[in-house]
This record gives structure tokens, sequence and C-alpha cells, in this order.
């Protein structure tokens, strides 16, 4: 952090020394208003960011980072970046707090602006190198330059923030640099066709009239935007409170969603899953028992051995579990995970009694989780499994009750102490 830091502030003093040398020649009035509309759009568009997760935001700030980058130049960009950054203040994901310099570690303000710094300076770099000119916009001339900016500026900054997280928190390189890099492609690809047409308006007599008009509707996008992200997150918070009554009508399964979600998520990514399958085996894990808030306390909770009526009707969960989510919008990949994660692999279990490769992986992999937490934990009749224990029945079961690659891997997991069974378990999330 302290040599991004050190090398971030000295490349921002450099470029900020060569934009003043363009500042001191012939310099159009009209440049000082183009650059301070920039500099006001990519302060503002940092000031609003919106969140995907908790731990990762997108905002608008690259379409003019990229206008100044055609415009002005990358040392502009870089000074831009070094200009706004202690003024910024972004609100927290649930809006009841504001992130600013004076309530933020000085290290990480500093790392975070180091590493913007040298993203844009590396890119500006590739940028010359293959002739870009800072107000030749000329089409088809300017898209290698372009691109080539964006393309080096994006690996720069991913290489930093990757070895940031590799040396704090051990991250592995693979298969984290490709799951970054499909979390920043989108949004950036996307924005940078804006970022020129924003360049384009500014190139014009009434440039910055114009830039301000133009980013009206692109507010209103952002506006919009947020709405589905509210609603969506809305509908998370009642799922999830309707797994917390679940949990709260049975102490003894109290954090199981939890871990269940934990251990299958490990399980996933030793077997090597794509990080798109992963987090959809992470959400059917959170809601895969939502379907037992319709079974009766009776059943639910008795200390016994179930009656072949009572097995019945739990046996309704996962179908109930479906109906619930299907009233909601965005849960439909999951559904039939929910559906039939008491499936077994040779064709014993519930609901449909389907068997081998009918189902996903996904299916045994959350099946097996699930099993190994009821496996582990206390139960009113009898006392939780050790992991040992637990990888024994596993590997009796493989090719029975579970996939037998699930089965064996899962197993392996667990004699090797790597299922942690705690109800106070940290989520983690790919650095974004």
């Amino acid at each position: 952090m302290a040599l991004i830091s050190v090398l971030g502030l000295c490349t921002g003093v450099f470029c900020a020394y060569r934009f003043l040398l363009v500042l001191s020649g012939p310099w159009n009035l009209s440049y000082t208003g183009v650059f301070l509309v920039l500099l006001l759009f990519a302060w503002g568009s940092c000031c609003l960011p919106l969140y995907l997760r908790e731990d990762c935001t997108v905002d608008l700030s690259f379409i003019s980072i990229l206008a100044t980058i055609l415009i002005l130049g990358p040392e502009a960009a870089v000074l831009i970046k070094l200009v706004t950054s202690p003024f910024v203040v972004i609100p927290s994901p649930d809006g009841k707090s504001r992130e600013h310099i004076f309530n933020t570690a000085p290290s990480k303000t500093l790392f975070n602006l180091g590493n913007h710094s040298i993203s844009y300076a590396v890119g500006g770099l590739a940028y010359y190198a293959v002739g870009g000119r800072p107000g030749d916009i000329a089409l088809p001339y300017v898209l290698l330059p372009a691109v080539l900016f964006i393309v080096v500026a994006m690996i720069a900054n991913v290489v930093v923030i990757l070895l940031y997280f590799m040396l704090s928190q051990h991250v592995k390189l693979y298969p984290t640099v490709f799951q970054m890099f499909s979390s920043l492609a989108p949004s950036i690809v996307l924005s940078a066709p804006i970022g020129y047409f924003l360049a384009f308006l500014l190139k014009l007599d009434a440039g910055p009239w114009l830039a301000i008009l133009f980013m009206l509707p692109l507010l209103l996008a952002r506006y919009s935007f947020k709405l589905y992200l509210d609603s969506q997150k809305h509908q998370i918070h009642v799922i999830q409170t309707l797994a917390a009554a679940l949990e709260a009508k049975d102490p003894y399964t109290e954090g199981h969603s939890t871990r269940v979600r934990r251990y299958a998520v490990q399980l996933a990514e030793q077997m090597g899953l794509s990080s798109k399958r992963v987090q959809k085996l992470s959400t059917a894990a959170v809601f895969h028992d939502i379907g037992k808030i319709g079974i009766p306390d009776s059943i639910l909770q008795k200390p016994g051995a179930l009656t072949p009526e009572e097995r019945a009707v739990i046996q309704t969960h996962p179908a109930k579990g479906v109906r619930i989510l299907e009233n909601l919008d965005g849960y439909e990949a999951i559904i039939p995970l929910v559906l039939h994660h008491h499936e077994f692999y040779d064709g014993r279990g519930y609901p449909d009694g389907t068997c081998g490769e009918e189902l996903p992986i996904e299916t045994y992999i959350l099946g097996a989780a699930d099993a190994y937490d009821a496996i582990t934990s206390d139960r009113p009749y009898r006392r939780g499994r050790t992991p040992l224990q637990a990888a024994a029945i596993l590997r009796e079961e493989a090719g029975k009750q579970f996939h037998p690659q699930v089965a064996v891997t899962l197993a392996e997991l667990a004699e090797d102490g790597l299922l942690e069974h705690s109800a106070r378990l940290d989520e983690e999330q790919v650095p974004c």
C-alpha cells in the first residue's frame, strides 16, 4: 500500500506539472470550461455510486475520464482524479452514513488514489505510444488509442488490486483475476462509447453547455437503475426475513443456511465451478429451506423420529419454497436447485426421484452441503457427529445418496479440517 501510494502521488505530481506546462502555453478559454465540466462530472459521478453488493460499486466516472483523455490528455485525467478525490463523499450501502476523507483511513485513501493515478498514467503511455493526440477524436483513427488506453488501464488497475489481496488475504491468482475482469469489463466496455460522445460534444462551440444537458439523461438512467437495485435488495430482505423467522422457530437450525452456504461455496470452488455458477449456488443455499416456513412446528420441532405421514408433509417443503420464489423476480435460476436439493444420486430422494446426471452438479453440491450440516449439528434426539465421522458417511454413501465426485471432495475437505462448523461465518466476496 505504501509503495502504490508513493508511486501514485509522484505520478500525480508529474502529470499535474505536465498539464501546467500546457496551461502556460497558448490556451483557448473554452478549454477552461471543458476542464471544469469534466472535473465536475468526475466528482459528481464518484459521489453517486450504485451498490451492486455491499463491497462492490459502479459509477459513471470512467465516462468523464475517457472524455478527458480524448480531449485534454492523460495528464489532465490524472490531475482531475488527484483534485477530486479529497472531496468525494460516498453514501454507505444503507444510506445512513457517509464515507469521506475525514472518516476513512488515510492509507486506504492514498492507496486508491495511487492505484487510479498509476492506472491512468500507464494507460496514457499506451495511448501516446500508438499515436493518440489529445483533441483529435476523428474516427476511426481515435479507436486504437482509446481502446488501448482502456485495456491497459484496466489491466494495471486489476493487477494492483489483485497483488494487494494476494498479499493481505492470500487470495488465489486463479480464478480471482478472471472474476475481477468479468466484473469490471461490462461497465467499462458499455460506458466507453458514452465517453466518446461526451468528448464529441465538448469539441463543439457550445460544448460545456451541451455536455451538461447530456448528463441529465445519464442521471435519469442512474436513478432508474437504482430503483431496480433497491427493489432487488428489498426482495432479498423479504426472503432473508422469512429465513430468519424459520430459524427462530427451531433453535437447533439456527445458522443452518449460513453454514450450508459456506460449505456449498467451498465445495463448488474446490471442484472448479465458474464464479457465475458458484454465485447461483450461494444464493440457492441461503433460500434452500425457505419452504419449511409452511411446515407445522409440531413436525419441525418433533424430538423423535417422524411418522410416514409426517415425513410426507415435511417432504413438501421444496415445492413450497419454489412457490415462494416464483412470486419474486430474479430467482428463476435457483428454483431447480431449491426444488431438487433432496434428490439422491441413485433416485431414492424427493420430490421427483430424479437421479444420476439428470440434475446439474450444483444440485448435488447443495444436497451434500445440507446433509453435512445436518450430520454435524446437534438435534434434540442426538449429538452432532464429528467432521471425520461425517466424512466416513459421505464416502459410504458416494454413488448412493451423494454424487460420487461431490461426496469424495466434501469428505476430503472435512478430513483436512477446512469445513468450519460455526454460526458466525464471515461472508467472502470477490473484490470488485
